[in-house]
């Protein structure tokens, strides 16, 4: 929320705009020096927040210009661009450590207003990392150098910020302090920036904490009073609906449903649909307890309009509220569906955002050698003026340098390539793990909720226990994979060869699953001989076989067989095969888990399952000196080879 607001404050509106970067582009082969820079600092803040290298690499070009020219304005600039571009993509020490370079040229030219710019974005970072004291000092001081310039705007966004600040850490009384001394300096203009009504909007939100409703309706009141008149028809519809939450939460319900209904009206009135969606959920909040199927109507003709906006998490949103008046009505059926397709959007929400981390992961290591290149720039220009000044002697010493140099820079670039590789892996799983057994258990708590404060059927009682027994399972299996996983993570991979009879194992893995094929009507036929030695680690391989089997059971229709066999080819090793007649694997999926990545799948009969298994069984073959390969038509079934060492 910060570093979007820096961000915007800091650009101009014809930044965004994406016509205007082609123009800039061409203007840069005439322009002088000087209006390149400014067009070098114009792409950059273009770039900050769709491309993070070309950003990086414009504010560089820029930052060689100024560094020639001694522009030590210039170079400031540049920096706190270049710590903007770090900060929003949450690369937040290197961008510190350019914040406190251009807060260092600031101070060294005694320029006040680039000094409260670089400690009101060092502020800014404080507040994102949760670190209040610091955010404070930080905020204060620019507070100081913006009195000194008489920066009105800058004094008016210092105390919003601190604000912000006092009131993530809870402290309400300093957060309203601030907050209404940024009003006043609001006060003073004639016309209201958007700005001003969320401040409005934010200050009505502390007295209801503070426990006084009638001062929150005076500040909310008074912004939408404001916005009616300067046709600010966003922040009306939403101070509408907060003016709601404060009647509704009085009880003051006949007073909360005309609120919200007149926020709808608003809301249809200057098509605004999401708002109109927020409006109707909670116009349904208030006809819950007298007119539940009206309210199921409106929930209904929200969701309508979440899914032609695409909204997942306005969905979400909708249907717990189905739930809550499913649950009412005693609907218990209808209620749990509810919930399960509002896990299922969190669920795909999750997903989104660890896709978005891990675009963010990948990004990094530019971001990283952003600050690298400043560095070599300084040491080229250097090098430079001493070539000039001694000759072909000095060039020949600097070209071994940069050889060396050259060399020592490949390695550590595979050295990054194979760090990140591994990072991403491990993120991605982590991200995995943390998303599916966070399902499970918020399922398993409501459904205990649920059986804790209602009276059911033995039928439905029933319905409930088996969900229950489905949910833990799932997080068991996903625990023990996780141990599995971790074990080989933090002590290596341990491999116990000798020689044995794989029948034995695999008679034991087939005994173990036989009930989770006995649900689903499924049979198990083991061809292997009984003659065959294989040469590995045992618990390896019967994990392998176990994962193999419960995944071909998982993915199998109703009624369906399993074969398990093994054969000895020509090249002294053992091929063992697990084929199932199930959904089979697409092509993507198959080249993905070629490649080593994760996907969360789910089973005929839903059962979840998270991709760990097959990843600690990929490990562990390797380590054995075997190898593992699939074919699959999607709608035919499955079938897994392992190849291992015979005895």
């Amino acid at each position: 929320m910060y570093r979007l607001l820096a961000l915007f404050l800091f650009c101009s509106v014809h930044v965004f705009a994406q016509s205007p970067t082609a123009s800039i582009i061409s203007k840069l082969k005439n322009s002088p020096d000087n209006e390149k820079l400014k067009l070098y600092l114009e792409l950059s803040q273009n770039y900050t927040s769709s491309q993070p290298d070309s950003a990086v690499y414009y504010a560089n070009l820029g930052l060689q210009i100024a560094e020639k020219q001694t522009n030590w304005n210039a170079q400031s600039v540049l920096l706190l661009q270049l710590g903007r571009i770090n900060a929003f993509h949450h690369h937040d020490a290197l961008a510190r450590r350019f914040y406190n370079e251009a807060l260092s040229i600031s101070r060294r030219m005694r320029d006040a207003a680039g000094t409260a710019n670089a400690y009101d974005n060092l502020g800014l970072l404080d507040a994102e990392d949760q670190d209040v004291s610091s955010a404070n000092q930080n905020l204060n001081q620019a507070m100081k150098f913006y009195h000194s310039t008489r920066d009105s705007s800058g004094i008016l966004e210092s105390y919003q910020q601190l604000g912000r600040v006092y009131e993530e850490k809870g402290d309400v009384e300093k957060a309203l302090s601030n907050y209404l001394r940024a009003l006043a300096q609001y006060e003073r203009q004639k016309r209201k920036p958007e700005a001003y009504f969320v401040l409005l909007e934010n200050i009505g939100n502390l007295y209801m904490k503070k426990g006084q409703p009638k001062v929150a309706l005076t500040y909310l009141q008074e912004g939408i009073s404001n916005s009616s008149r300067q046709n600010v028809r966003d922040t009306e519809v939403s101070l509408l609906d907060e003016e709601g939450v404060v009647y509704q939460h009085e009880g003051l319900q006949t007073k909360a449903l005309g609120i919200y209904k007149q926020a709808f009206e608003e809301a249809k009135k200057f098509k605004q649909p999401e708002e109109e969606a927020k409006a109707l959920i909670n116009i349904a909040s208030v006809l819950k307890q007298q007119n539940s199927s009206k309210s199921l109507a409106d929930l209904k003709v929200a969701m309508g309009i979440a899914r032609k906006l695409r909204e997942p998490q306005l969905e979400a949103r909708i249907f717990e509220a189905m739930a809550g008046v499913y649950r009412q009505e005693q609907n218990y059926k209808e209620a749990m569906n509810a919930l399960t397709e509002q896990h299922r959007l969190l669920d795909s929400l999750l997903k989104t955002d660890t896709a978005k981390d891990i675009a963010a992961l990948d990004s990094s290591y530019a971001l990283e050698s952003s600050y690298e290149k400043i560095g070599h720039l300084q040491l080229t220009n250097k090098q430079t003026k001493s070539e000039l000044q001694v000759g072909w002697v000095i060039l020949i010493a600097v070209l071994l340098t940069l050889v060396l140099l050259w060399l020592y820079l490949r390695k550590i670039k595979r050295l990054n390539q194979e760090l990140k590789a591994s990072n991403k892996i491990k993120d991605t799983l982590f991200s995995v793990v943390g998303h599916d057994l966070k399902g499970p258990a918020a399922s398993a708590v409501q459904l205990f909720e649920l059986i804790e404060t209602e009276e059911f059927t033995q039928p439905e009682l029933k319905g409930m226990i088996i969900e229950l027994r489905k949910q833990t399972t799932a997080s068991l299996e996903l625990l023990k994979s996780l141990f599995e996983w971790g074990r080989a993570q933090l002590q290596g991979i341990k491999v116990n060869q000798a020689d044995f009879s794989p029948k034995e194992v695999i008679d034991r893995c087939i005994s173990l699953l036989s009930p989770q094929a006995s649900q689903k009507n499924i049979r198990i036929i083991d061809d292997a001989p009984a003659y065959l030695k294989v040469r590995a680690d045992a618990d390896h391989f019967e994990f392998v076989i176990r994962n193999l089997l419960s995944n071909a059971i998982k993915f199998s229709h109703p009624g369906g067989l399993i074969e398990i066999g093994a054969q000895i080819p020509e090249n002294n090793e053992i091929v063992f095969s697990v084929v199932d007649c199930g959904v089979g694997i697409s092509k993507e999926q198959q080249q993905a888990f070629l490649t080593g990545s994760l996907s969360v799948a789910f089973g005929t009969a839903k059962e979840k399952g998270s991709g760990l298994g097959l990843l600690l069984t990929k490990d562990f073959i390797k380590a054995n000196d075997g190898r593992i390969w699939l074919k699959s038509q999607e709608n035919e079934g499955s079938t897994f080879f392992v190849a291992l060492p015979a005895a």
